[in-house]
């Protein structure tokens, strides 16, 4: 795992012991995606997965009695090169709500995944950026860099896990 932050984006970088089609795949499919996606600390699960452009990943975070939803919108998929979303907070109907903690961020973060395999290892770089944001939110987004390196790194790492089992 590496990082690389920037001042205008959120940058991230996760090697994986594994091939480039498996590591995208992981994201491609509800059943993987149960078992890895999402913060470590929460149980996670799918409501709804429709991978393909403009399709929706719909899904559900529970953690002491509290539950949150997120929600992505598919962009461009190129099989097994590049996956691009919006993330945002969600309601059970997948409607766009803000955050549920006390720093603004914007309702929707766009993110692009290039996925470069070498010698049967697979980087994700993975590039952040606010999407129709306020200077307010801009600057939530840019405060919570560190905690979003966290966060991914360890959702990352539930990926990796779960490839070496598969």
């Amino acid at each position: 795992m590496t990082t690389q932050p920037n001042n205008a984006d959120f940058v991230f970088s996760y090697e994986f012991n594994a091939p480039k089609e498996l590591v995208f795949n992981a994201f491609s499919k509800a059943e993987a995606l149960n078992k890895w996606w999402g913060p470590e600390q929460t149980k996670n699960s799918v409501v709804s997965l429709d991978f393909r452009p403009g399709g929706i990943f719909h899904f559900k975070m529970e953690s002491d009695n509290i539950t949150n939803y997120g929600r992505f919108i598919f962009g461009s998929i190129q099989p097994y090169d590049l996956l691009e979303f919006t993330n945002s907070f969600a309601d059970e109907h997948a409607n766009i709500v803000p955050a549920p903690f006390d720093i603004s961020i914007p309702d929707r973060i766009f993110y692009r995944l290039i996925f470069t395999e070498n010698n049967g290892k697979t980087t994700i770089t993975m590039t952040g950026q606010p999407v129709d944001a306020t200077p307010e939110q801009e600057a939530g987004f840019h405060s919570i860099n560190a905690s979003m390196q966290e966060g991914f790194g360890a959702t990352f790492m539930q990926l990796s896990t779960y490839l070496s089992r598969i």
